[in-house]
This record gives C-alpha cells, sequence and structure tokens, in this order.
C-alpha cells in the first residue's frame, strides 16, 4: 500500500512540474512592445493610408527600425528607441543619446541629447541637464532648456510645465503667453485647450481666457 502510495506521489509531482515548465514565461515590458509593433493587425496597411503614415517601426532583436505599409523592412532595426516620423524626420536613441534619421535612415543630427521628441509646427524638444527646450529644423535651440516637461507644439504654442509643477503655455519663440496656473493642461485643439483647475476640468481660449468653466470631474467627459 505505502509502494503504491509513494508511486503515485511522485507522478503528481511529475506531472505538476511538466506542467510548470510547459506554461509560457510572462514576457518582459520590451517584448510585449515589441509584439504590438510587430503586429500587422494594429499597424495595417489601412491605418497607415488614413493617417498618412508612410513607414511603421518594427522590433527585432530588442532594436527599432522602420516598415513600409507593405510589410518590406526600409531601415534596419539598428536603434536602442525610435519615435514615428514627423514632418519626415524620426528621432532616435543610440547608447541613451538621441538624435534624427531621416526617411532614408540618415543621421541629420547625430545622438547627442538626453532625450529628443517629434518636429511640430517645425519644433521638437529636448532634454539637456534634465530641463527641456526646443530646437528648429536648422538644429538651432530656438528656446533654451529651461522647463521641467513640455508637450509638442499644436496651433502654434504648447503646454510646459515648472518646477512647481503648474502648467502653462508658451508660443514659437519661447515666450510664455498663458502663466502657469493649471494642474494639468493639454495642447490646443480648434482654437481651445482644457486645463485643470482645482480637481476640475473647463477650456480655454489662446489668450488664457477660461471659456468653459472648470466643472466636469474628467477631461475625457465632454
Amino acid at each position: 500500500m505505502k509502494l503504491i502510495f509513494f508511486i503515485g506521489l511522485i507522478a503528481i509531482v511529475t506531472v505538476g512540474l511538466f506542467a510548470c515548465e510547459s506554461q509560457p514565461k510572462e514576457k518582459s515590458d520590451k517584448e510585449s512592445f515589441e509584439d504590438i509593433l510587430n503586429d500587422p493587425s494594429v499597424n495595417t496597411k489601412e491605418v497607415g493610408e488614413r493617417e498618412g503614415i508612410k513607414y511603421f517601426q518594427v522590433e527585432k532583436d530588442g532594436k527599432t527600425g522602420f516598415r513600409d505599409l507593405d510589410g518590406n523592412i526600409v531601415i534596419e532595426p539598428k536603434f536602442d528607441m525610435a519615435e514615428m516620423f514627423s514632418e519626415g524626420l524620426s528621432a532616435v536613441e543610440v547608447n541613451k543619446k538621441w538624435g534624427y534619421i531621416d526617411t532614408t535612415g540618415k543621421y541629420v543630427l547625430q545622438p547627442k541629447y538626453e532625450y529628443a521628441g517629434s518636429f511640430h509646427n517645425g519644433l521638437a524638444s529636448f532634454r539637456a541637464n534634465d530641463k527641456y527646450g526646443f530646437i528648429n529644423r536648422q538644429w538651432q535651440e530656438t528656446i533654451r532648456p529651461q522647463f521641467a516637461w513640455v508637450d509638442e507644439f499644436s496651433e502654434g504654442l504648447c503646454v510646459v510645465r515648472n518646477d512647481n509643477g503648474k502648467h502653462g503655455y508658451i508660443d514659437t519663440t519661447g515666450k510664455l503667453v498663458v502663466d502657469f496656473e493649471f494642474q494639468y493642461a493639454n495642447k490646443f485643439e480648434n482654437g481651445r485647450a482644457k486645463v485643470e483647475i482645482n480637481n476640475l476640468w473647463g477650456a480655454i481660449d489662446k489668450k488664457g481666457k477660461v471659456i468653459e468653466p472648470a466643472k466636469h470631474k474628467y477631461a475625457s467627459d465632454w
């Protein structure tokens, strides 16, 4: 009886170990991101044509490159990270430094910044010494790094955050046109932007005038 019980116990343990080994390992964030980028159901030709996207990112062995809408590799995966192309350029990271490439994969600015963002309204954000500023297409630092965080330009204005965690807006010259007075702020769309005041959301115009009282709990509610 004891022998039968012992044999049965060994069988249970063996099956348990086999089951554990056969379970798929949990994927890392990098692997999950790679799966999304390489998923044809996400990055389809239809989506690209509709959104005006020429190239999609593609991941291979932890490196990022680009493919066209038919799935052909046009820029070999060799960057640690790469932003979507915007205004004909992509911000890419190599060895923890960021620069820019054109649609042929050629560097137009060698990696040098702590971070670099996409171009919008002819300007792109960059980070140096933990502060954000902006460069133009001639690689001039037109707005010196001075902000704790920045968004991207939209309709000629950009959300920026100061060291106190307050948000305001600058124009393309770097001039503060809407003061730092919001808990959070969204980019401008159709001449207005949603802003958070005292934990409620409202909207302002480009001069900072409130055109929708802050009475909404969530920015997505209206």
